[in-house]
């Protein structure tokens, strides 16, 4: 290992990564943004002006259990696909990969079961959800189209990663499902739909990115008919389940982790949809912390299990570091600009919407948390002891929903903020000291703390600066400098050197643009 870990081929193959990562990473954070800049119309906008709260938060609801099911019906096809899809595309021959076929077959299996238990949950739903949220009852058959689009969705998105497609994967979710809302938020606008059409339409709105990842699966050939199981599939298709079926169970209790705040919400905060409207602006806003999150965790996936299959321990330090670094830089920014102008949105919004800053604050804090822990979940998966992955997420699960279900009967729209930063803090905490203790990596530096001071010491002087002016001057003052500022020091203080690599880099083509 220690011959690897000193190899020039390592250095170079380490260089090349972390180029790919650099220009993929830009270019999907780009459509990405571009799509949560519609996402912030939808929902700060477009959402709370033309439709009710109820009406709002049924979208919410419905996106979410629509997750939660779609990831039952996977069977634990993804995970399979991660980790094995390169091992058959360099073991078997052109037009003889049977792993596509057996993991659609899954996922149909997984629907099939899927359609046949759901109507036996619908009295269920009624007792725990028709006094706060009616709504949800009267549209509950809109789950079946949303779960299978979603779930053949989520199993192609895994093919796009492992091809290294990872900007067309990211176009397709965080971009084309946004236009998509937007355009039919504006066909109910102008009465085209009505609103039973508009939430119809919105439960088939996966249909068409799923059409056009088939459409890159037959253009690279993986939809060719097998009829008999490859060689390797026999020789390692007990290995394969097994690892798949556990992972299966650890991205079952990922989902509910991540879902059930907003049902729990919907079924006991007092408010019902209405509060699940509240807390999906707020969930909304500490989202977009996440957007270099999405796009890295696509781009490393890859590298982190061939850095697996050669042992080579240093280059996942590496990449470690290096995202734990730009995930909780580019948190920092986002997170700063979102609670600095966080009351003028507050009052845009109305007074529906007042608890909206308590939520992003705790929320907020619990996501940089989260980002600043890096590619933990990523490093424990792909290696050999991906079993903890399972056992850590079903302690989290374990963690946050009682504190969730007890908090919001507490606190309403404010539980579950409470009871994600409890969770989250000690779900990465034990994670962290796993990856320490079995592999003696951990992800932070000195530029990690510098970084956060940094944050810090910008945040209250600008924002005394703000209140100098009217709310939306003060918006557009308070945005600019901690923009300008929090960037300036980063890049003059060489806090990351893929930043300032990038920044080089920009300014070389705005130059060349230029002349």
């Amino acid at each position: 290992m220690n011959r690897l870990r000193g190899s020039d081929s390592w250095s170079l193959f380490f260089n090349m990564a972390n180029n790919m990562i650099r220009r993929q990473s830009l270019v999907s954070s780009t459509f990405t943004y571009l799509g949560f800049a519609i996402g912030a119309v939808n929902i700060l906008v477009l959402f709370p002006r033309y439709f009710s709260p109820e009406q709002f938060g049924l979208t919410r609801i419905l996106l979410d259990v629509a997750m939660l099911l779609s990831t039952i019906c996977t069977l634990g096809s993804i995970p399979i696909v991660l980790k094995f899809f390169p091992l058959y595309k360099k073991n078997t021959p052109d037009g003889r990969n049977d792993l596509p076929w057996l993991s659609i077959g899954l996922v149909t299996l997984g629907c099939l079961v899927t359609l046949l238990i759901l109507p036996w949950m619908k009295p269920w739903i009624i007792r725990k959800f028709g006094s706060k949220s009616p709504l949800f009852v009267d549209y509950f058959d809109l789950l079946y189209p949303f779960t299978i689009t979603l779930a053949y969705f989520s199993l192609f998105e895994a093919y796009a990663w492992s091809l290294r497609k990872t900007i067309l994967s990211n176009i397709l979710k965080e971009f084309a499902f946004r236009l998509l809302t937007t355009i039919l938020i504006f066909l109910f606008i102008a009465g085209i739909v009505k609103y039973n059409q508009f939430i119809a339409l919105y439960a088939w709105i996966f249909l068409l990115p799923v059409i056009i990842f088939l459409l890159m699966m037959f253009r690279e050939k993986l939809l060719v008919p097998v009829f008999r199981p490859s060689i390797l599939t026999r020789r390692i298709r007990f290995k394969m389940l097994s690892f798949g079926g556990f992972l299966f169970a650890g991205a079952v209790l990922n989902i509910i982790a991540r879902t059930n705040d907003t049902i729990i919400i919907a079924s006991q905060s007092q408010g019902g949809l209405k509060d699940a409207a509240v807390f999906t602006i707020a969930t909304y806003l500490v989202t977009v912390m996440e957007v270099p999150q999405r796009s890295l965790v696509s781009i490393t996936t890859p590298l982190i299990a061939s850095a697996w299959r050669s042992k080579n321990i240093s280059l996942i330090n590496r990449l470690y570091q290096k995202t734990s670094l730009n995930l909780m830089i580019a948190g920092l920014g986002i997170f700063g600009l979102v609670m600095l102008n966080i009351r003028e949105i507050s009052n845009l919004l109305g007074p529906a919407y007042a608890s909206l800053a308590v939520i992003v604050l705790i929320s907020g804090i619990a996501k940089l948390i989260d980002l600043s822990t890096g590619l933990n979940t990523q490093i424990l998966l792909l290696s050999k002891y991906w079993k903890l992955d399972f056992l850590t997420n079903m302690l989290f699960v374990a963690l946050s929903i009682p504190l969730n279900y007890w908090l919001t009967k507490q606190f309403n729209s404010l539980g579950p903020a409470y009871g994600n930063l409890i969770a989250l803090i000690i779900f990465n905490g034990i994670r962290y000291g796993m990856i320490w203790k079995l592999f003696g990596l951990q992800p932070f530096t000195w530029n990690n703390l510098k970084a956060l001071f940094l944050a810090i010491a910008l945040f209250a002087p600008i924002w005394f600066i703000g209140e100098l002016f009217s709310p939306m001057t003060g918006m557009v003052v308070k945005s600019m400098l901690f923009s300008a500022l929090f960037g300036f020091f980063i890049l003059r203080w060489n806090v990351s050197s893929d930043l300032n690599d990038l920044f080089r880099v920009a300014l070389k083509r705005f130059s060349k643009f230029n002349n």
